[in-house]
C-alpha cells in the first residue's frame, strides 16, 4: 500500500518519463499546432531582480525549457542565455525596440527603479527607456515574476530605489497592449512558457487582477490538502507538526496560484509538502512592509517564549 503522497509523487514520475505535462487543455492543443516559422521572436530583459525567475524557467520539463525557447517561443534575447553580448547584444535588442526585426513579445523580470534609474542601467540606456520603447513596438508584455508584477522585494517599504512593479510602470504610462501579470518568487516555469504559447496560439487568456485564471484563480487555502485541519481547528505548533501551517504564518488563504494541483520540481514537491507555510510568493502583498511576516510564532510558543 502507498499513501496519497506517495502516489502523487510516482504519477508525477511517471507522467515526466512518458512526456505527459500538466498542461491546460486549450495550451496542450496550441502547442500541436505550433509552426515555429511563425512564432513571434521573444525579448526578455531583467531590471532590479536577482534571476530566480530565469532560473526556475529553465527547470521546465515537458515540454524541456530547450524547446520553448527554440520550437514554441523563438527566445530573441536573454542576458543569461544568449550568446551574443555587449554591443552586438544591444543592437540586437534595440533592432527590435525599434520594431526593425518583426514581431515580437515582451518579458520583463525584475523591479524598475523609478527614483533611481542610474541604479539599472543596460549599455546605455536606464531600464525604463527600454520598457518605454517596447510598450511602443511589443505586440504585448509579460511581466515573470512578483518583482516585475507588484514589485516584491525590490520596492519592499523603505527600498531607496523607489522601486515599483513593471505592470506598475506600464499602467500609469496609460499602455494600452496586453499587459500580463506572471508572479511569484519565482514563478512556476508553467505559468510562463503556458502563457507565451496561448499568447501565440489563441490569444489573450482570461485574466483575473491581471494573471491567468487558468493559474491564478483561485485561492491556494482552497485546495490545500490540510484544509479539513483548518476546519477542525487543527493546527501545527511548530514547523514539521502535522496539521494545518495557518498559525506558522501560512499565507495561502490571500494566495492565488494552482500549487496544490500543480506541484514544483517536476511534480516532485511544493511548499506545504514539506511542512512549509505558504509565504504568499504570488500575492500584491508579499515582502512590501516592513512588518511583513514570513513566518509566525504560534501563541503557544508566545506564552512559552
Amino acid at each position: 500500500m502507498i499513501d496519497r503522497r506517495q502516489f502523487l509523487k510516482l504519477a508525477a514520475s511517471l507522467s515526466a518519463a512518458f512526456g505527459v505535462a500538466n498542461l491546460p487543455e486549450p495550451v496542450a492543443a496550441a502547442l500541436k499546432k505550433i509552426d515555429p516559422a511563425s512564432v513571434p521572436k521573444l525579448v526578455y530583459l531583467q531590471g532590479l531582480s536577482c534571476t530566480g525567475c530565469s532560473v526556475s524557467l529553465l527547470q521546465a520539463k515537458s515540454p524541456s525549457a530547450a524547446t520553448m525557447i527554440t520550437d514554441y517561443s523563438q527566445l530573441a534575447f536573454h542576458a543569461d542565455l544568449s550568446a551574443i553580448s555587449g554591443k552586438k547584444a544591444l543592437d540586437l535588442i534595440k533592432k527590435f525596440l525599434s520594431g526593425e526585426a518583426g514581431p515580437y513579445f515582451f518579458a520583463v523580470e525584475g523591479a524598475v527603479p523609478a527614483t533611481m534609474p542610474e541604479a539599472c542601467v543596460i549599455g546605455d540606456h536606464p531600464f525604463s527607456w527600454y520598457l518605454d520603447q517596447a510598450g511602443a513596438s511589443a505586440a504585448g508584455v509579460v511581466t515573470v515574476g512578483t518583482c516585475a508584477s507588484h514589485g516584491g522585494i525590490p520596492a519592499a517599504e523603505g527600498n531607496p530605489t523607489g522601486a515599483i512593479s513593471a505592470r506598475d510602470y506600464y499602467t500609469h504610462k496609460g499602455f494600452a497592449k496586453p499587459l500580463i501579470a506572471i508572479p511569484g518568487c519565482p514563478p512556476h516555469p508553467d505559468w510562463v512558457w503556458q502563457t507565451v504559447v496561448h499568447l501565440v496560439k489563441i490569444g489573450l487568456p482570461e485574466l483575473v487582477d491581471g494573471a491567468p485564471k487558468l493559474f491564478f484563480g483561485r485561492k491556494i487555502h482552497d485546495g490545500c490538502p490540510r484544509y479539513h485541519d483548518f476546519q477542525q481547528e487543527i493546527f501545527a505548533k511548530k514547523l514539521g507538526d502535522p496539521g494545518c501551517l495557518f498559525k506558522l504564518g501560512c499565507l495561502g488563504p490571500d494566495t492565488a496560484a494552482d500549487c496544490p494541483s500543480r506541484w514544483w520540481n517536476g511534480g516532485q514537491t511544493w511548499c506545504i509538502d514539506t511542512n512549509a507555510p505558504c509565504i504568499g510568493c504570488a500575492s500584491p502583498i508579499f515582502a512590501r512592509k516592513k512588518n511583513f511576516p514570513f513566518y509566525r510564532l504560534t501563541e503557544h510558543q508566545k506564552v512559552r517564549g
